[in-house]
């Protein structure tokens, strides 16, 4: 009898394991991906150059001119030690950031306490 008991609670024990497990999975917020943010000339390039710190979301949350998208790449360089990226490349990224989250009047969403004002 004791071990139909154990038996029957290992089970369930592993039923309720695997249900958990699948609701964990299907509860996981999806993987970021370039095409879910403003369409424009250099999206890809941005995302993934952003991504390789941080979350595209937190790209996503500013609303800045180009000077100071600019400034904030500086500031980044400075003081995280992220890649100085020069020329080309960063007026690439420049375009689209400048494009696609342009600056607001009125800050939307989570601001950066160590991004230039």
């Amino acid at each position: 009898m004791a071990a139909t008991a154990l038996a029957a609670a290992t089970v369930m024990a592993m039923v309720v394991a695997s249900a958990m497990e699948g609701a964990a999975q299907s509860a996981r917020p999806p993987e970021e991906q370039p095409e879910h943010y403003p369409e424009g000339a250099h999206r890809e390039d941005t995302f993934y150059f952003c991504t390789a710190c941080h979350s595209f979301k937190l790209v996503a949350a500013q609303g800045m001119s180009r000077d100071r998208w600019n400034d904030t790449l500086d500031f980044m360089v400075s003081r995280h030690k992220m890649p100085d990226v020069q020329g080309q490349d960063r007026e690439k990224i420049l375009d689209y950031l400048s494009s696609a989250f342009p600056e607001r009047r009125e800050p939307r969403g989570w601001q950066s306490p160590f991004a230039p004002k």
